[in-house]
């Protein structure tokens, strides 16, 4: 027998016999309000309107009260309590029989003075919605409730500001998509319990009322508070969290600093994403069917500091084929052919980038070999490389048949042949390895395999900031006036809706900086930011006298390479030239 239907039988038994004065034993109180409709009538209700006790359809015992109405006109009971209560549980069995309208009122928790503080209500697709009427919030769940059918269902608010609490549950077990918490339900506790409330076409039944100041059910109450709540390991950006089991949970909600980070069904907790010297307050609570204990002691943790910030070099355009009358034996000439002196400028970086074009004029391997890798290539075990249409040709040394044979082979797995796209992580960076020349690798546009693979990558990536690089740039400053390519207008789109922060670029054979744009070339704060860094050494172009929109730096007279500091939350980079030459270009950034 449920705890409404007994609480009934024994206050009328009690009341007749003189037992209840007498004979109550401490920790068996009553509750403090329950419905009453065994009477036959709604006299226990402050105030019924179009809500009637009836028999028609009751869950049990021989009555239930029912809200009716055709629409035009509210249908609900309300219960004026005798005290107000900051915490309060409210519990009703509910058959709801049609609803007309979109949403419909079931339990309703208000001030003394009217004012109505929290709300469940079901739509008409029968899912059920919790409203915070202090605050405006909403919470719609997944749980649907069946028309048609009798549903337990019990709403709770703690009233304490901007630290209180709304849970539901439906038969016995919690709803957890309807939990608001924090939130902000004002400071006036709950002085009315009201049933329906909706002045749309409704019909539906109430059974089995109990309104207390403790969890309403026959399971038990929440667990006990979880203890010895500690650090088990502590990086600059993670926590591992671990307590000890409480006895009767079947979940925990771990808190960071008052927001839910996790609800684990184990002892233990990793908590990633942090920043770096920072301290952050802990707690935890256990969980079950009947709700959760009160969060344990807070647990303080500080973040260790940031490790050094890795370092990113990167030109694209870079070593002469052997053939080429300006090698020189390696040496080159004072304008061509620079390779071994844009080397020696990679010297303290994490990470090396060739931008692509990386090994002229075809990229065969003995080209590779005897050029590239005498210089870049003694960075070979730290390179990322970027591949380009040099690495296709067919003209030159030692070229393969147009698939870039020789630039796979060389790098090995680092090329992740035969796409050649791909993706890592450097400090709390993600980088995004792309192939532009489209034709050899299926496209590059929407519904291409890339870009598809492009979008799921974005999408599964955590990390605060981003960068991709790829040969071919949006947007360069030509002397001839065309200062866009849509070649990788597609790429841009992808980076740009995820929020990328830097496209690295060759092809071009000069130094240039855009400021932050979207992809269609407008000034965006919130934009990429461009470097084309076409400067490897194989011999510079001109960059045009009219800038395209956007350009913010640029210089087509140096050699050299870009250098990227990538810390958390932000970068520095530097152009920094090879020679005598007096050009330079860096400043600092944050991540959006």
């Amino acid at each position: 027998m449920r705890r409404a239907s007994a609480v009934r039988l024994f206050v009328a038994w009690a009341l007749a016999t003189g037992w209840f004065v007498a004979a109550a034993a401490p920790g068996s109180a009553a509750p403090i309000f329950s419905d009453g409709f065994e009477s036959g009538n709604v006299s226990a209700w402050t105030k019924a309107v179009n809500f009637q006790a009836q028999q028609a359809l009751v869950f049990s015992g021989a009555w239930a009260g029912r809200a009716t109405t055709p629409g035009g006109s509210v249908a609900k009971a309300v219960k004026t309590l005798s005290s107000s209560q900051a915490d309060i549980y409210l519990d009703a069995r509910v058959h709801v029989v049609s609803a007309g309208g979109s949403t419909t009122v079931l339990l309703r928790l208000l001030t003394g003075g009217g004012s109505s503080l929290v709300s469940l209500d079901v739509l008409s697709s029968g899912r059920l919605r919790v409203r915070n009427h202090v605050s405006g919030t909403k919470a719609t769940s997944a749980t649907v409730i069946g028309f048609g059918s009798w549903y337990e269902a019990q709403l709770h608010a703690s009233v304490n500001g901007s630290s209180s609490l709304i849970e539901v549950w439906l038969d016995g077990a919690k709803v957890n998509d309807l939990t608001l918490s924090p939130t902000n339900l004002g400071t006036t506790p709950v002085g009315r319990v009201q049933l329906g409330g909706s002045s749309s076409a409704f019909d539906a039944a109430f059974d089995d009322v109990v309104v207390d100041t403790a969890f309403i059910g026959g399971g038990g109450g929440p667990p006990p508070t979880p203890t010895n709540l500690r650090a088990t390991g502590v990086t600059s950006t993670t926590v591992d969290l671990a307590w000890d089991p409480s006895s009767g949970a079947t979940s925990y909600e771990v808190r960071r600093d008052g927001s839910l980070v996790g609800s684990p069904t184990t002892t233990s907790l990793h908590d990633s994403g942090l920043s770096s010297s920072t301290t952050y307050s802990y707690t935890v609570a256990a969980c079950n069917s009947a709700g959760c204990s009160a969060p344990s002691e807070p647990l303080q943790v500080t973040t260790a500091a940031s490790p050094a910030a890795p370092v990113l070099a990167a030109a694209g355009d870079i070593a002469c084929d052997p053939a080429d009358p300006n090698f020189n034996a390696g040496d080159g000439t004072a304008s061509r052919c620079r390779q071994r002196y844009t080397a020696a400028l990679l010297a303290g970086a994490d990470v090396v980038m060739p931008l692509g074009d990386d090994q002229y004029e075809c990229g065969g391997l003995q080209a590779f070999q005897q050029s590239y890798d005498p210089t870049w290539g003694a960075y070979k075990a730290i390179t990322r490389p970027v591949v380009a249409d040099a690495e296709y040709g067919t003209t030159g040394t030692d070229c393969g048949a147009a698939g870039a044979d020789g630039y796979f082979s060389y790098f090995g797995d680092a090329a992740h042949g035969p796409g050649g796209y791909y993706s890592f992580d450097v400090g709390t960076w993600h980088v995004v390895v792309l192939n532009s020349v489209c034709n050899k690798v299926g496209g590059c546009g929407e519904g291409s395999p890339q870009n598809d693979w492009l979008e799921q990558d974005l999408a599964a990536s955590a990390a605060p900031c981003t960068l991709a690089a790829f040969h071919h740039p949006r947007f360069a400053s030509k002397s001839n006036g065309n200062f866009v390519s849509d070649r990788t207008l597609p790429f841009w789109e992808d980076l740009y809706a995820a929020g990328a922060e830097i496209v690295l670029n060759g092809n071009s054979h000069w130094y240039e900086r855009f400021g932050p744009q979207d992809p269609m070339g407008n000034a965006d704060p919130n934009g990429i930011v461009e470097f084309i860094v076409g400067t490897g050494g194989k011999s510079l172009g001109t960059i045009g006298s009219v800038r395209a929109p956007n350009s913010a730096a640029g210089s087509s007279g140096s050699f050299g390479v870009l250098k990227l500091t990538l810390r958390d939350g932000g970068y520095d980079w530097g152009f920094v030239p090879e020679g005598t030459s007096s050009f330079s270009d860096s400043g600092s950034a944050s991540c959006h």
